[in-house]
């Protein structure tokens, strides 16, 4: 699994267009998200992996970070390229502000 922090991340989004999942549950993701990220909660991803590309390149973000890095884990032993998006939306927010 890999990993990229949090300036990284932003400075990467800014200019390629990039797969984003973000796993927060669904009212957390409607209260506040990423533009072009998609959502799928963490508990919902075992069920969709059918879903995704093992083509493409995911960066999974959560809340705090601490679940994107075990998706991303989970996602990659199955098959998918996932990078661990540092901090999550949290600090992001905080590096907003």
């Amino acid at each position: 699994m890999n990993f990229i922090s949090l300036q990284d991340f932003n400075a990467l989004r800014s200019v390629e267009d990039i797969s984003i999942i973000d796993i927060r549950d669904q009212t957390d993701f409607e209260l506040n998200h990423l533009a072009t990220a998609q959502s799928i909660p963490s508990t919902s991803i075992p069920n969709r992996l059918d879903q995704l590309d093992p083509a493409e390149t995911y960066y999974i973000i959560s809340y705090s970070g601490r679940r994107s890095e075990i998706i991303a884990k989970y996602l990659t032993n199955h098959g998918f390229k996932a990078v661990h998006v540092i901090g999550g939306m949290r600090a992001l927010w905080h590096t907003a502000a």
